[in-house]
């Protein structure tokens, strides 16, 4: 499956990399990019992310075809404690070392290496 909303993202700022606990702290409008899997939930009228620490995040939006087995990237922003309007999706396929990808977030939000890891503008 190929990534879906590559126009709509590219109008937007860079987005942060975040699991659940870098999202409840980020500001509301916040561009951000969260890892997960979707909860498989037949008939139902909201897509829920299951983030890389084991949280959920409703992804709201108007793209019908927002959804993708196996590992995946949102990009949106925020719009509520925890929603995000989803604007692109990007699938990883099924080989995704989960545990490795919320440590590889905790690292890039480290006060030490934080500068690395921001966008240069």
């Amino acid at each position: 499956m190929a990534s879906v909303g590559a126009e709509s993202m590219s109008t937007m700022p860079v987005a942060d990399r975040v699991n659940f606990k870098f999202f409840e702290v980020a500001a509301s409008g916040a561009a951000l990019r969260v890892g997960g899997r979707f909860k498989e939930m037949p008939g139902a009228e909201q897509q829920i992310l299951t983030t890389t620490d084991g949280r959920d995040i409703v992804i709201v939006g108007q793209n019908q075809s927002f959804h993708a087995p196996g590992f995946v990237e949102v990009i949106g922003t925020k719009v509520g404690d925890a929603q995000l309007n989803g604007v692109g999706l990007v699938p990883l396929g099924e080989d995704v070392d989960v545990e490795l990808w919320d440590k590889a977030v905790h690292m890039t939000h480290l006060p030490q290496l934080r500068a690395m890891f921001q966008p240069v503008v």
